[in-house]
């Protein structure tokens, strides 16, 4: 269980709580945060990454399911080859591959999944 409180608007307090099940036993709490926190791990590194650039996952609302999983797959694929172990912010990249499409085909064809 984790409860918080949220704080927007002094007059408007909300708390909240979740409740997580697992078959971990209930003296082991320390490793049932840390599944619990690890869980969103993944999304929460990439998140900024997909919102705060061009994509604006978060605003687009798509009629056909199979388009917004197709951009998903491809987003995801893209994620993981663009090398951002440079420090550049998504934006960045964009731009690159937007004057240099040679350069961006190279990087799909050739790139290895950074792990």
């Amino acid at each position: 269980m984790r409860e918080w409180t949220e704080k927007k608007d002094s007059q408007k307090e909300q708390t909240h709580t979740r409740f997580f099940l697992s078959s971990l036993c209930t003296k082991d709490k320390s490793r049932a945060a840390q599944a619990a926190r690890g869980h969103w791990a993944i999304e929460n590194r990439n998140h900024y990454k997909r919102d705060a650039s061009p994509w604006q996952e978060d605003r687009h609302r798509h009629r056909r399911p199979n388009a917004a999983l197709n951009l998903a797959l491809t987003r995801n694929a893209l994620l993981a080859i663009i090398p951002f172990d440079s420090g550049q912010p998504l934006s960045h990249f964009f731009e690159l591959y937007h004057r240099h499409p040679p350069q961006a085909l190279t990087l799909i064809l050739h790139a290895r999944p950074l792990l």
